[in-house]
Parts: C-alpha cells; sequence; structure tokens
C-alpha cells in the first residue's frame, strides 16, 4: 500500500480551452514514485504536529491544498505540458520521526531519477526531509549543496525532546557536519533567542537578518550570495512567516515588519544564477487562518517562480 495519497482531481482546474491552458490542464498525477523521471514533481505534506508541538496555531494540515487551488488555476505556458508531476500527499502517519524518515524514501527516489521537487507543507519539520534528500543527492554527485531559508525563525531547536517545527536545521546541521552550507534570510530578532543565534553561527551558517536586507537591500544581499555560491546547486526553503503580516497572515505565527513578498520573488527570481535550482520547499500555509487566499497566492506565486525558472527556456 502507498504512503501517499492522489490529489483531489477538484483541484486540477481548467477553462476548457486549449487556448488558454491552466496548470490544472497539464499535470499529470503519479503516485508510483519509482515511474517518474526528469519531471518536475509536486509532492504534499499535509501535518501540523509539528507546529502543534512547538505552541504554533494549526492549520497547514491544510496548505498543501490550499496551494494547488490556487496554483492549478495559473497559466500554462507550452514548456510546462508534459513536464510536470504530483504524486499526492503523504498520508500513512504515525510516530512524525518515522514518517519523516518513510518520506525521506520516497524524496531518494525522486532525487535518483533527476526531478526536480516542488514540496508543499505542511509544518516546517518536514524541511527536515527535503533538506536531507538534497543533501544525500548533491552529495553523491560530488557537488557541494547550498540551502537557502527564508524565514523569520532560525529554527534550529535541538530535537532532544522530539520533532517540531523548530528543528528542521537543527536536524540537518547534526546529520551532514559541514558537508553544505547554509544561509538564512530574513530572520527576525524578537523570533530567536541568543542560544540558538550563537548555535547557527557556531555552525557556520550564514545568518542575514531582517534589519540587513532593509539596510543593504535586497538586490546587493543576493549578489554577494550569487558571488561566493554560484557553483552551487540550491535547495530553497520558504516559510511563509517569513513575509509580513499583512502579505501573508495564513500562518503559524506572522509578524509586521516580515519580508515584502516581492523580495521573496526578486529572491526566487534570482536562484538562476546558481548551477541548478533543484528543490522549492514551501511550509507553514494554513488556508483556516488566511484572509482573501492572500497567503496562498503567495505560497502559488513562489511556486510559479520554481516552475518557470526549470521549465520555461533560457532567456524566455
Amino acid at each position: 500500500m502507498s504512503s501517499f495519497a492522489r490529489p483531489d482531481k477538484k483541484l486540477f482546474f481548467s477553462k476548457n480551452d486549449p487556448d488558454d491552458l491552466r496548470l490544472g490542464d497539464v499535470v499529470s498525477v503519479q503516485t508510483e514514485m519509482g515511474t517518474v523521471k526528469n519531471q518536475l514533481v509536486v509532492i504534499g505534506y499535509p501535518d501540523d504536529r509539528g507546529i502543534l508541538a512547538n505552541g504554533g496555531r494549526v492549520g497547514a494540515k491544510d496548505g498543501p491544498n490550499g496551494i494547488r487551488q490556487i496554483l492549478y488555476k495559473l497559466v500554462a505556458p507550452a514548456s510546462f505540458k508534459n513536464r510536470i508531476s504530483d504524486v499526492g500527499d503523504f498520508c500513512a502517519p504515525t510516530e512524525l520521526a518515522l514518517d519523516q524518515d518513510t518520506v525521506i524514501q520516497a524524496l531518494d527516489q525522486l532525487n535518483a531519477s533527476g526531478n526536480k521537487i516542488l514540496s508543499l507543507g505542511g509544518g516546517h519539520d518536514w524541511a527536515f526531509c527535503d533538506v536531507s534528500s538534497f543533501i544525500t543527492q548533491e552529495l553523491r554527485n560530488r557537488r557541494r549543496p547550498l540551502v537557502i531559508n527564508i524565514d523569520a525563525h532560525l529554527d534550529v531547536r535541538s530535537d532532544i525532546n522530539g520533532v517540531n517545527s523548530g528543528t528542521p536545521f537543527f536536524k540537518a546541521l547534526e546529520k551532514f557536519p559541514k558537508q553544505f552550507d547554509l544561509i538564512q534570510i530574513g530572520i527576525q530578532p524578537h523570533c530567536n533567542s541568543k542560544k540558538h543565534l550563537d548555535y547557527a553561527k557556531g555552525k557556520s551558517v550564514q545568518v542575514i537578518m531582517i534589519d540587513d536586507v532593509d539596510t543593504k537591500g535586497i538586490g546587493p544581499v543576493m549578489n554577494e550570495i550569487v558571488k561566493t555560491h554560484q557553483q552551487q546547486p540550491v535547495f530553497l526553503s520558504l516559510d511563509i512567516d517569513a513575509i509580513s503580516a499583512s502579505e501573508a497572515p495564513g500562518c503559524s505565527q506572522s509578524w509586521p515588519g516580515g519580508l515584502p513578498f516581492n523580495s521573496v520573488k526578486y529572491i526566487l527570481s534570482q536562484l538562476n544564477r546558481f548551477a541548478a535550482w533543484n528543490h522549492l520547499g514551501i511550509y507553514e500555509v494554513a488556508p483556516s487562518l488566511d484572509v482573501q487566499n492572500i497567503t496562498q497566492k503567495c505560497a502559488a506565486l513562489a511556486a510559479y517562480e520554481f516552475m518557470s525558472c526549470n521549465l520555461e527556456p533560457q532567456g524566455g
């Protein structure tokens, strides 16, 4: 029995117009991981147990379908046809840490088959699965992985008391010591303890605070990152709470004064300057907490940027 369930066919929007194709027209459904090769793959983690364990507001279990509902209404350029597969949502929960091991195995299959991956959370604890599989594959390829996290939080809490939405990068840094580079963008000082900041810096994490972005501007910040890391393949984690509450209210925790969505979009637009952008994870979108679907729209536009970067012809 598969650990993944097919997405609801009602999510696959169509205008029934061959001259106006939408993503719902061109995305195929395939839940057999071993048969998906050289595709852009959509995978979902409808789970927010990690958020609850970390004391946050729940609702992100509905994030994958909430994002799909908006994303699959967007226009599908001709270059997207026959190149996107949705492998559905993890559906066999037991114990959270064990569930993540199961998902890592599925991701390892997808990564080994030359796929690009779009992950839809779910709590940010699921980023550990995405990061772990990405790093493993790139180390096999003998390339040093680069992980970029856009977030208000460092998420380097110890997992000594169990997995939660604050543990993914602690787990990754402990599992792969000195084997990858981690850059955190948009970190907000009121969301992170000195102990966590000291831990991150002690692990050579490049921490770019929200004030650094405001002072330097997002363009110079990205130019500096590209200058140092442009030969590396990238995994980008977008915790939606990095975005200001006025533009992304539908999440576990959001604050005024976060990154504007246009700054996030700019970061995404620059990832084609690296060796490869192989994986995007979007986490903590909670439709039940959203206002007029604005947070889901932010997430869908971020996903669309990933698709465009990888599926549009160069210079298109």
